[in-house]
Parts: C-alpha cells; structure tokens; sequence
C-alpha cells in the first residue's frame, strides 16, 4: 500500500498566487499534499466543451471567486461545495468572467475510502 502521510507540518501559509489572477491566463496549482491542492483559475478560463469524469474521488470547496457550470447554466461562488464520486459526470466550466476562482481541491483513490487508518 502506498503511504500518503507527509510529514508533520504546524500551520503554515502556502505560497498561493495573489487572487485574483490577473498575470496568467493558466491554472495556478499549489499542491498542499499528495491529495490536496488549491487551484486557482484566471478570470474567464474554461475547461473546453467537454463533459468532464475522473477515474477518483473529487471534493471541491469554493474558496474565492466564482465558477460558471456551463451545462446546467448556473454559477457557483464562494461557499460552495461539490462531492464526486468517481464517473460522475460533471462540467464544463468557467471561470467568473470578472475575478476567476480560487478552490480547494481534494482527490481520493476510490478504493483507499474503505481502508482504516
């Protein structure tokens, strides 16, 4: 089995890019661990046209900003949260044409929920 425990880390301020994200027409991705990242996404980036699925587990938290699910017509902001599970169609989406978004994303291997720790 492969460890995914880091070492131990007291709170500390990861180096994430100022928000909104005006110097970049790219995904910014700051990977806290393994699993765990914030991304950050320039004002009016989109995902392309495609519905999106994952062979993993998806959480995502809104942490600034907003995000525009282009198939169901509706925008999502700070505050809000999504739980994937793995085939779960979902997407395509944009970033808020104004401010982009910043979240919090955690990915888990769907046969690692059931192991115990």
């Amino acid at each position: 089995m492969q460890n995914i425990y880091m070492n131990d880390r007291e709170f500390y301020q990861p180096n994430l890019p100022s928000f909104p994200l005006h110097e970049s027409n790219e995904i910014c991705v700051t990977q806290l661990s393994p699993e765990t990242s914030i991304q950050t996404w320039p004002c009016d980036f989109k995902t392309g046209s495609d519905i999106i699925t994952h062979s993993f587990h998806e959480e995502v938290y809104i942490l600034e900003g907003a995000i525009i699910d282009l198939s169901l017509g509706q925008t999502f902001g700070k505050g809000y949260h999504a739980w994937r599970n793995s085939g779960m169609k979902h997407g395509p989406y944009q970033a808020d044409p104004n401010v982009g978004c910043q979240m919090l994303v955690i990915v888990r291997n769907p046969n690692r929920l059931s192991d115990s720790h």
